[in-house]
């Protein structure tokens, strides 16, 4: 198995190792969009959650 980087094609395990992790990067990253694509208002939901630092900006008088 060889990949090319630039026109360059390296051989061996190294080229291995670098496929398995650009299919895996590529399987987070689709399963990311379409978790977000199914539910859209989910990301709505995550910004308004409270922030666990909320409790430290609180002014108390």
């Amino acid at each position: 198995m060889s990949v090319s980087i630039g026109g360059v094609q390296i051989p061996g395990v190294i080229a291995r190792i670098v496929e398995d992790n650009k299919q895996i990067a590529e399987l987070a990253l689709n399963e990311m969009i379409n978790k977000h694509k199914d539910d859209p208002a989910r990301i709505v939901k995550e910004i308004q959650q409270p922030s666990p630092f909320s409790q430290f900006l609180d002014i108390k008088i």
